[in-house]
């Protein structure tokens, strides 16, 4: 499109830290979710764009479109420690959750390459329909699902054999992906038709389709699942839906162009990359309002799950 001694633990000891990739800064600002202060700025050339915290918080991974490949940072250290080149079409990513895995999205060659995090080299490639974009792995390690935004519709890929198993039609446009804890509810925002596409994930059948503000781009939970938040683009806000009733029961204006938006560990606050403002806004998922901004660096995008689980 806001103590102390935390200071002296690594983000793995200490609670998850937010990464948050800056596109036109070249640079992932580290924000200390218990200060709300941005506490190191690492340089990543390429233009990064989409990033995923590996689920140990060791490392996090941030995808460089320019640089044609991916980024890997040490948390410990908060520095480029390699790189994985690919192709310029590198844009989703996203992290299996016993951290052996990483999935990128390829958005020009209709494709999802698979890494071994160990030795960083590809180990297979998945092909997929057009454009694809957010990524999101299940908890079970069973199921990748893409959305792919030119074909307007979401691939499930199981596995275990790398194969397509369902695509389903959604909105115009999906772009960010979000699947419940129990792995049993998909939610897709569309940036074309401004809805969210619900999809049961056991039969990868649409069953709720939600209107939203101008071009919804990502999408988080929180509050045990209870309550999705959308952000709007060009609204500057974030739609907050209720997941029992499906309906928008609030809201929330924040920075120019959010984008990216992920739910720290506490599950109450969601954090939101404003990518014309160069900040983050902070929200409370109990009072619904903004208690934070916080200023990052130039172009903050952060498409993916930018805390560590």
């Amino acid at each position: 499109m806001g103590v102390a001694a935390v200071f002296l633990y690594s983000p793995v000891q200490a609670a998850p830290f937010a990464y948050i990739t800056n596109q036109l800064g070249d640079s992932v600002s580290v924000i200390n979710p218990q200060t709300n202060t941005v506490e190191n700025t690492i340089p990543v050339l390429g233009k990064p764009a989409g990033v995923a915290v590996a689920p140990n918080g060791e490392r996090v991974y941030a995808s460089t479109p320019e640089a044609k490949g991916v980024a890997v940072i040490d948390t410990k250290t908060n520095a480029v420690i390699s790189t994985i080149k690919l192709s310029e079409g590198a844009l989703g990513i996203a992290v299996s959750p016993d951290n052996a895995r990483l999935y990128v999205a390829d958005w020009y060659q209709n494709s999802v390459s698979v890494i071994d995090t160990q030795s960083l080299q590809a180990v297979g490639t998945i092909a997929v329909e057009k454009s694809p974009s957010g990524l999101m792995v299940s908890s079970n390690n069973q199921f990748l699902y893409v959305a792919n935004r030119i074909s307007n519709s979401v691939s499930q890929i199981d596995l275990k054999t790398l194969q397509t198993k369902n695509v389903t039609p959604v909105g115009k446009h999906p772009f960010g992906l979000m699947l419940d804890s129990k792995n049993e509810q998909l939610y897709t925002a569309n940036v074309q038709s401004d809805d969210v596409s619900v999809l049961d994930t056991k039969t990868m059948h649409l069953i709720a389709t939600i209107k939203v503000n101008k071009l919804p781009y990502t999408v988080a939970l929180a509050k045990n699942d209870s309550l999705l938040f959308v952000t709007n683009q060009e609204d500057g806000n974030v739609s907050v839906i209720d997941t029992k009733t499906l309906k928008v029961i609030k809201e929330i204006t924040v920075g120019d162009k959010p984008e990216g938006i992920s739910t720290h560990s506490d599950d109450v606050h969601v954090y939101v990359a404003n990518w014309f403002d160069n900040t983050v806004s902070v929200i409370d998922a109990d009072t619904l309002e903004v208690v934070e901004t916080i200023k990052t660096g130039s172009g903050s995008r952060a498409f993916g799950q930018f805390f560590s689980r």
